[in-house]
């Protein structure tokens, strides 16, 4: 999955997006990388899913679902093209989520300052964001 930004741009494509990071995440076997991209996209982290097993990913999303007080409606494996309307399902659940949690660094509290200072801390320290952040919270700002 394609990390997304803090400014607000809501540029996607890598073409419109200077990469925040120097590494990304690579795939690692199914139950790995199922469910990467919700632990480390909103760090502006790329990472992979391996999306093969759909009867595996039913079993996350239904875990996601029920861990962030999301509607949950089960696909059967009776109900037609249910592969491909599982790992459709799963997917636009991950999207939602990883907004949610871009949407919560873009709006500061005291409680995901934690999850703010990680985000800054994650970046390489050529990076014009993390300077940006050292000079306006100073020592404040730990490394």
């Amino acid at each position: 999955m394609q990390s997304r930004r803090l400014d607000n741009s809501d540029n996607y494509g890598k073409d419109n997006m200077s990469n925040v990071h120097t590494f990304h995440i690579p795939v690692m076997g199914t139950g790995f990388t199922i469910d990467t991209p919700l632990k480390v996209a909103h760090f502006g982290i790329d990472s992979v899913m391996s999306i093969g097993d759909d009867q595996l990913i039913e079993r996350i999303r239904k875990m996601h679902a029920e861990k962030n007080k999301k509607t949950y409606i089960e696909i059967s494996e009776k109900t037609e093209d249910h592969r491909a309307k599982r790992i459709t399902a799963y997917l636009n659940l991950i999207n939602e989520l990883v907004d949610e949690k871009i949407n919560s660094l873009r709006s500061y509290s005291p409680e995901n300052k934690v999850e703010l200072e990680k985000y800054f801390n994650l970046l390489p320290s050529t990076s014009v964001l993390k300077s940006a952040y050292q000079r306006q919270f100073g020592k404040d700002f730990k490394l």
